[in-house]
């Protein structure tokens, strides 16, 4: 009978074993779904932030700078604020509001001065000076600044500055702002960016290891801050850095692109240095190149008048050369007529007379030779005179008007122009002073 019970039941050690597995199992169950769930969360996170950043990207090419961070925390950006807050999400385009709790900041320097190399009028070298640097990557002013000749008329002095284009005295900017302000400004508020020093008061990252250390100021970041274990200030413009690696306490995640970085990414090289230097300085040659050919024409009437002037020199000497022949002629004959009267007495003298004739017949004939060489040279003059004046002048002013207006229309494009953009340059004809 009691064999029978046993081979009914557990006894209690079976029982005690069964339990330690199904703990055991349930410890490990419960492990793996813990961990699977914080992969899922930071997999969420990343994802959010990738959209995120492919949001903000998408608003710069489309907006030409940076959106402002969301400071009041209604989706939209405050440009009134500071550098630090939430991602507008609203702003930049993202149909997901989880989005509005990432932490978002943009640099945003203004009055800031670096040391740049400038040319010393006293010294004619380059020595490193304080110049002040605007840039501010959320609104940056029309500050793409290349040289221009601004006037370069034939009779006046050629002066020339660097300064911005004005576009909108050609065109209507009031219907399409991005032809006088787009990607070539932010660039430029990029470049000013890049050559200031790393300041604690913007945005920046610190470093993985050394969370004191500022390893530099960045254009934009993004953080995904884990609520139970905060580890941003909402009050700094510090950010963590993106490969401190994850831990118990710290399982934030953050996404910085940095100045040079975002430069890479919108291309500026590509069309920043060849609109403001390349295009600029082709155009500023041409407007050179203009007076220049007007100057050589002014130079060509004045041969051409030289020429005429030796023609008359040529055509008196002619003259004064036959007055001569007609004097020493006449006073042949009176040396001759007195020979005669002195019965041959002086006629030495007619010897020395006929050789003055001799001598004004030279003078006549090297008279004629100079009025032919004369009037070969000022026909020689006015044929090139009339060539050079027929082509060259007008072809440089067309060619001027042509190259700037290519230089104008590579500073409206931008790195990201839209279809109304590019119609709009197309149509632009340059035909100021």
């Amino acid at each position: 009978m009691n064999h029978r019970s046993r081979s009914r039941g557990f006894s209690l050690i079976e029982l005690t074993v069964a339990l330690v597995i199904l703990g055991i199992i349930g410890i490990l169950l419960t492990r793996w779904l813990g961990t699977m769930s914080e992969e899922r969360s930071q997999a969420v996170r990343r994802d959010l932030l990738q959209r995120a950043d492919d949001a903000v990207m998408g608003f710069v090419t489309s907006q030409s700078r940076l959106p402002c961070p969301d400071t009041n925390h209604d989706g939209r950006e405050d440009c009134g604020g500071g550098e630090v807050g939430k991602l507008p999400y609203i702003t930049v385009g993202l149909p997901d509001a989880r989005s509005g709790h990432l932490r978002y900041g943009v640099l945003r320097r203004t009055g800031d001065s670096a040391m740049i190399q400038r040319w010393s009028t006293d010294s004619q070298q380059a020595t490193p000076q304080p110049t002040v640097l605007d840039a501010d990557l959320a609104m940056p002013p029309d500050q793409a600044m290349p040289l221009q000749v601004t006037a370069n008329a034939a009779d006046s002095f050629v002066i020339s500055r660097v300064q911005a284009w004005d576009h909108c005295t050609y065109v209507d900017c009031t219907a399409l702002p991005r032809l006088n302000h787009n990607s070539m400004d932010f660039c430029d508020a990029l470049r000013n960016a890049s050559q200031l020093p790393a300041s604690d008061g913007h945005v920046h990252t610190r470093h993985e290891h050394d969370l004191t250390r500022n390893t530099g100021n960045v254009a934009y970041a993004l953080a995904a801050i884990d609520l139970l274990t905060p580890t941003h200030d909402d009050g700094s413009p510090a950010f963590q850095s993106p490969r401190r690696p994850g831990s118990g306490d710290y399982r934030d995640k953050v996404i910085a692109v940095g100045i040079d970085q975002l430069w890479t990414r919108l291309r500026c090289g590509e069309h920043y240095s060849p609109a403001l230097f390349a295009h600029a300085n082709v155009a500023a040659a041409a407007r050179l190149t203009t007076p220049v050919m007007h100057n050589h024409k002014t130079q060509l009437d004045i041969m051409v008048e030289l020429g005429k002037a030796e023609s008359m020199n040529a055509t008196v000497a002619i003259i004064d050369a036959s007055a001569e022949l007609i004097n020493t002629t006449a006073g042949t004959l009176d040396t001759i007529a007195e020979m005669f009267d002195t019965y041959g007495g002086w006629n030495w003298r007619v010897a020395i007379a006929a050789g003055s004739i001799g001598t004004a017949v030279g003078s006549t004939i090297a008279a004629g030779v100079a009025k032919g060489a004369a009037d070969s040279y000022l026909a020689n003059a006015e044929k090139y005179r009339d060539q050079f004046a027929a082509r060259f002048p007008a072809e440089a002013t067309r060619l001027e008007a042509e190259i700037v207006t290519n230089a104008r229309r590579a500073d409206m494009l931008g790195g990201f122009p839209d279809d109304e953009v590019r119609q709009a340059a197309n149509d632009f004809r340059y035909t100021g002073p």
